[in-house]
């Protein structure tokens, strides 16, 4: 494994001849958790690929999205719970978990830091796998417009004024916009689904983990693997459409 990758339940597309029909009993093929620090802009960006699912089949994946208000550790320990919660439901172990989260303050005492660190301990320990961003979840939203330098860090002040300027310069349809990170949720995923560039963002996190694949995650600012989740969803999505 590469510096800077994270272990991944699944990576290649599955042969046809290997998938094997559900059992009448079992709705779903498989099934996807995302559990997410944030409880609004997060949980709505990932809804959009249930949506996507759904469109499919219904009886394709079972893809569910909880947002928790948590810490960094709190995330992973719910993600424990809803794993297991979902697994005694439908009497089926959960093919893919994965926790989102950002770094946030977790620099800036000791305990948050220890809390941070552990989410990634315990992650990794009941194989989660994680989506973070140091330091804010719309870095990844901000890729879709444009770049972003990988000689210094960045502040989430700096993230949100880079992705209203970004907005504004994508043209005359958006030139007033005005970002408000407290209550613009669904306003921006609504618009960098209208003009954002998914694959170029995926280029663009790439590059931000390999300027900082020598450093810890809570010093490798800026840097996001959002991608990761997304290039993982998109190749199931890709593969229940064929």
């Amino acid at each position: 494994m590469k510096r800077g990758e994270i272990q991944r339940k699944s990576t290649k597309k599955p042969a046809k001849t290997e998938e094997k029909r559900p059992l009448r009993t079992r709705k779903y093929k498989q099934f996807f958790l995302v559990v997410c620090e944030d409880e609004a802009t997060e949980p709505a960006y990932f809804r959009q690929f249930k949506d996507e699912f759904d469109k499919i089949s219904p009886e394709t994946m079972f893809f569910e999205v909880v947002g928790t208000g948590k810490d960094q550790k709190g995330v992973v320990e719910q993600a424990i719970q809803e794993k297991n919660n979902l697994k005694q439901q439908h009497n089926k172990e959960i093919d893919f978990v994965w926790a989102v989260f950002d770094k946030d303050d977790a620099d800036k005492d000791t305990q948050k830091t220890k809390n941070f660190e552990d989410a990634f301990t315990l992650a990794k320990q009941e194989n989660i796998q994680l989506a973070f961003s140091n330091e804010v979840f719309e870095l990844w939203l901000l890729l879709h417009l444009t770049n972003v330098s990988t000689t210094k860090s960045i502040p989430r002040a700096d993230i949100y004024q880079m992705l209203q300027d970004a907005v504004q310069k994508s043209g005359s349809l958006y030139q007033n916009y005005l970002y408000n990170h407290q209550k613009d949720k669904a306003q921006i995923l609504k618009i960098i689904a209208q003009i954002g560039n998914e694959e170029q963002a995926i280029k663009k996190a790439e590059k931000l983990l390999l300027a900082q694949q020598d450093k810890n995650p809570i010093d490798a600012n800026p840097s996001t693997k959002v991608h990761l989740l997304v290039i993982e969803l998109r190749k199931w999505l890709e593969w229940y459409k064929n």
